[in-house]
């Protein structure tokens, strides 16, 4: 009787923990439930096996091969689609034709510096959000010496040491929101480059009204019930987020110059609008970085993600006149959100759209 009851609780958490994962990433976004789930920390979903394991070692030896089997995959998955806790590390140049982008969002930083990290990864250029008129200052100070050239719009600001030649601010698809995205062209040696620093909205108040509950008007608010209303008012956010994010792809779809877009993007990976997004554009980290990457939320006190970031939200993506060599995520900074810097060899001759696009 024991076996079985294990067995049978064993099978119907891997059943679940296959939805969560099959629904996060089909769906993520588009749910309410789903969109609250891709932003939990992993020990959520660990929890249960802790007190599982044990039952299966004794009762049922096959369920709990299986269960080991499963979240060898499930890591294997969530490190990016590849063996990314394997892979080496990507080829790092110098070569005239390699740009090096690193992103960081500036707000929340519990007063420390990204300094070390860019002296160890010697940026040409830094894109960061939630940093308003700062491009003057760091211009004047003397660890960014290597940068000739800055500019700040909106929350947006722009180190380079390349010449900036054009900025300006991408429409807020709601008239009471800041600008999604902002987009600086600079001179490379001779050639024209789109970068745009992109932060979508911050999820934290829609994730702190689920917390009640909310959240299961994914399920429960069918069309035709009591709560279908509700559902549609906290679905608002999400459908913002995917208008925002189309903004972007759109304007980028008819920029003529090779483009990069680099920022915060306040989407998981697993989730609907990171996948929107690499539907266009390749994901350095997806495509030659390490482990997870995780950026967010720095150190944290949640002994559920082990004290550490457990989301990817902060990205560099790419046309496709790059290929990435390297991508690099910062490591241990109380930051709120860890910086990342990204290599990308510029491709002559590929067109930015494919043909006929």
């Amino acid at each position: 009787m024991a076996r079985r009851i294990t067995g049978g609780l064993i099978l119907a958490y891997l059943i679940f923990l296959a939805c969560v994962w099959a629904g996060t990433r089909l769906v993520g976004e588009r749910n309410l439930t789903t969109a609250f789930l891709l932003y939990l920390p992993p020990g959520v979903w660990v929890l249960p096996a802790v007190f599982l394991a044990p039952l299966g070692l004794r009762f049922h030896r096959k369920g709990f091969c299986a269960m080991c089997g499963f979240f060898c995959l499930a890591i294997w998955f969530w490190a990016g689609y590849r063996p990314g806790l394997l892979r080496a590390a990507g080829t790092s140049s110098d070569s005239p034709d390699v740009l090096t982008v690193l992103t960081y969002n500036f707000g929340q930083n519990s007063g420390t510096s990204f300094q070390p990290f860019k002296n160890a990864t010697r940026p040409d250029l830094i894109v960061m959000q939630e940093a308003a008129g700062r491009a003057d200052g760091y211009l004047r100070a003397p660890g960014y010496s290597e940068f000739g050239h800055g500019l700040s719009i909106g929350e947006f600001t722009l180190l380079s040491r390349f010449p900036i030649k054009e900025s300006s601010l991408l429409p807020a698809c709601d008239a009471s929101r800041n600008a999604p995205a902002a987009r600086f062209v600079i001179d490379w040696n001779g050639r024209q480059i789109s970068v745009y620093a992109v932060h979508l909205m911050t999820p934290r108040g829609a994730l702190g009204s689920y917390m009640r509950g909310a959240f299961l008007l994914g399920i429960i608010g069918l069309p035709g019930t009591p709560w279908a209303e509700k559902r549609r008012h906290y679905q608002s956010f999400w459908d913002m987020q995917f208008a925002e994010a189309g903004t972007i792809l759109r304007t980028v779809a008819g920029d003529t110059n090779p483009c990069l877009l680099a920022g915060d993007f306040n989407a998981p990976s697993p989730g609907q609008i990171h996948s929107t997004m690499t539907n266009q554009f390749g994901d350095a980290h997806a495509a030659v970085g390490r482990g997870f990457g995780f950026t967010f939320p720095g150190r944290t006190r949640n002994p559920l993600s082990l004290g550490g970031p457990w989301l990817r939200i902060d990205y560099v993506f790419y046309d496709r006149q790059w290929k990435a060599v390297e991508c690099v995520t910062e490591k241990n900074r109380e930051s709120q959100h860890r910086a990342v810097m990204a290599k990308l060899r510029f491709l002559p001759g590929i067109p930015a759209q494919p043909a006929g696009g």
